[in-house]
């Protein structure tokens, strides 16, 4: 026989299990450092270690060869702008800089490419590790917010995170 429980009776079970002291002052700090760190990645770019001939090829690759499906054109055409325009600006410290989503675009097209012999493979791998070596310093900010969420999460119910 089970037995409902009314909106009240939940929600003073929830209470019942709820940690009694909530250190506000260590929420507050997590908060702020979960903000700062989202407001840090969000204007954010990386370092896109191309030379002039493999910005050139992606440039190519990019605006003839990319195959893409329905909305990726955008994706497409948003890259190709940003190619032009890294392009102009010009090597900074031997590299390029491109954001997060303009990076993680990039690779997920180029994830698509196809050649022939090894010509194409050489120029194609000169490319994609440029990319994921930018990939890997996204991923490590982007697992830091996703820490950062956890420890709020633990913060505000009164655990502590090991």
């Amino acid at each position: 026989m089970s037995q409902e429980l009314s909106k009240e009776e939940m929600d003073e079970r929830i209470i019942e299990m709820t940690p009694d002291k909530v250190d506000q002052n260590k929420v507050q700090d997590v908060k702020k450092r979960l903000e700062k760190a989202k407001k840090d990645v969000q204007g954010k770019e990386y370092a896109l270690p191309l030379t002039e001939s493999q910005m050139e090829r992606f440039e190519t690759y990019i605006s003839e060869e990319a195959e893409w499906r329905g909305k990726e054109s955008l994706g497409i055409i948003e890259i190709l702008k940003r190619v032009k325009a890294a392009k102009k600006e010009g090597r900074k410290d031997g590299v390029y800089y491109f954001n997060n989503l303009q990076i993680e675009a990039s690779h997920y097209f180029l994830n698509k490419w196809s050649g022939k012999g090894v010509k194409d493979a050489e120029e194609f791998v000169g490319l994609i590790k440029g990319f994921e070596d930018s990939l890997s310093l996204i991923h490590q900010d982007n697992q830091n917010i996703k820490d950062l969420e956890k420890e709020l999460a633990a913060a505000e119910q009164g655990l502590e995170m090991e």
